[in-house]
């Protein structure tokens, strides 16, 4: 791993969308699409923070993500967030017959050298909506620290479930004692590594683990909306805890 940078350097990869919508008139029909691809809100919040945050969007995963050892050590640590395993395993040149890097063995082989990983929560995450996450066939299953469930594995909570700090840790530190309500997670089982955060029902939010010379953490709910409550998005530890979070993975 190349000597720490002033400020640890952040990835974010995935949570883009396009959505298209047919819109009825009586006979006629018609089309409009957009794509939700910044993630600005977000990072504009961490502008203090001493943290250098990337993004990469879901539809630039398959050919932009890197292939090599070398390009991923631009980062301290790479957080996917709400994009499929596919993304990552069917490049261009794989579709074409290409033999090419699994960029996801790369990841977990770059971790175990000193990088940084975090897996956050969402309908495209871990198992994800109808198993199309796909990430428990991955070799992520050997990184992340605990059972990825193969199949539909969301968690849909209108009511809203509040989580419990359950061991003290530097991510952690100086947060509020008691969280907010999450409106959804993925299910993990089994954990392997360190729980520190966990619902009534028994099910992890946060995992984390040192694996090698890296950290990997498991955060089962979403950095934003729908499962991201207003109420997470407006608690006074969220900055703080995304901010511990990311220096965690990052070893500093």
């Amino acid at each position: 791993m190349p000597a720490p940078k002033s400020k640890p350097k952040i990835l974010i990869v995935g949570e883009s969308v396009f959505k298209i919508h047919t819109h009825y008139k009586g006979f006629a029909s018609y089309e409009t699409g957009y794509i939700t691809m910044s993630l600005d809100p977000f990072i504009d919040r961490f502008v203090d923070s001493g943290l250098e945050i990337d993004f990469m969007p879901n539809h630039e995963v398959s050919l932009k993500f890197p292939f090599t050892m070398d390009e991923l050590s631009k980062w301290d640590a790479i957080v996917i967030s709400d994009a499929p395993a596919d993304s990552f395993l069917l490049a261009p040149d794989t579709l074409a017959g290409k033999i090419m890097p699994n960029r996801i063995r790369l990841l977990g082989d770059w971790v175990r050298k000193g990088g940084g990983f975090a897996m956050i929560g969402g309908w495209m995450s871990f198992g994800g909506f109808h198993g199309k996450g796909h990430w428990a066939f991955s070799p992520m299953a050997d990184l992340i620290p605990a059972t990825i469930l193969p199949h539909d594995d969301r968690m849909e909570v209108p009511e809203g479930l509040v989580p419990a700090a359950m061991a003290k840790h530097p991510v952690l530190d100086g947060l509020p004692e008691t969280w907010p309500d999450f409106l959804g997670y993925n299910r993990l089982t089994d954990p392997t590594g360190e729980v520190l955060l966990k619902f009534a029902n028994g099910d992890p939010l946060l995992v984390t683990e040192r694996i090698g010379d890296g950290r990997v953490a498991a955060f089962t709910s979403d950095i934003l909306p729908h499962w991201g409550s207003p109420r997470f998005l407006e608690w006074p530890g969220y900055v703080p805890f995304w901010t511990n979070l990311f220096r965690w993975i990052a070893g500093r």
